[in-house]
């Protein structure tokens, strides 16, 4: 069980499969486990790095107020220097979009390519999150006996079968009995999410991108991944069909093959000597 030591604690992470080192990021609250198996379905043909952010997981750094999206980006470079890779493709859904956009800024050798999922940047006219995904966060309190239905409602299509989603929302639940989701992580996350919003640097960002939206995103306005595409110089626009805010639940094969497909068309990393 690997972990990378910062000067406040330790960041946990997993690899798995061989081939081109892809890095996934989850979003708001989640981490490693929360793939739910989609890691493993893209380390078949992909070597997976996934990693808990501060303050999550078995991670033992915590994550504060005034922490920002430089510094959990910091802790994929880190990763990665220990792993002596010299650079990586990042995947990055969400919050984790944003992650890998600022990762690609402050370290732009080490990102060889970007897959941003159902993410969004300040100022850019559109809801960060829709108006039913505030009332459930907010109510969260309020309704526990049915949040994670409701939760697996708002991530995924009408197209998701009653079974899909099910099984969502009890794998969440299943995560959240074992460990839950220290408040004050998720307001820091908050903090710097709605802090992220100088869309003018995303012009800076050299690594070729991909911006990935599900169709029926009901979680995160999917206007904010068109304004992302038209500000992102080298990023090319993927709908997924059938698919909401989680494609990786709600596609999951047709989400791997995108991501396979893209980073297939970027030399591969060397290691660190």
């Amino acid at each position: 069980m690997p972990y990378v030591k910062t000067t406040n604690g330790k960041i946990h992470y997993k690899i798995r499969g061989t081939g081109p080192t892809v890095v996934l990021i989850r979003g708001l609250g989640c981490w490693s486990e929360h793939w739910f198996g989609w890691d493993d379905l893209l380390a078949k043909s992909c070597k997976v790095i996934t990693y808990d952010k501060k303050g999550l997981g078995l991670s033992t750094t915590q994550m504060s107020p005034w922490s920002s999206l430089t510094a959990l980006s910091d802790e994929v470079a880190t990763i990665l220097k220990q792993e002596r890779i010299e650079s990586a493709h990042i995947v990055g859904t969400s919050l984790g979009g944003m992650v890998a956009l600022t990762f690609a800024l402050e370290h732009p050798k080490m990102a060889q390519s970007l897959t941003v999922i159902a993410s969004s940047i300040g100022r850019s006219g559109h809801m960060r999150m829709s108006w039913p995904a505030i009332k459930l966060l907010l109510l969260r309190s309020f309704n526990h006996a049915t949040f994670f239905d409701d939760l697996s409602k708002l991530l995924t299509s009408a197209a998701t079968s009653d079974a899909v989603r099910k099984k969502l929302a009890q794998d969440w639940e299943l995560i959240e009995q074992k460990q839950k989701v220290p408040i004050f992580t998720v307001f820091g996350q908050l903090s710097a999410a709605f802090r992220f919003n100088k869309w003018e640097d995303l012009t800076k960002i050299t690594a070729p991108t991909q911006v990935v939206v599900g169709h029926d995103d009901y979680f995160v306005p999917r206007g904010n991944s068109l304004f992302l595409h038209k500000h992102l110089p080298r990023s090319t626009l993927v709908e997924v069909e059938n698919a909401g805010h989680e494609p990786h639940v709600c596609q999951p094969d047709e989400l791997a093959k995108i991501v396979t497909s893209f980073v297939g068309q970027v030399p591969s990393a060397a290691p660190l000597h």
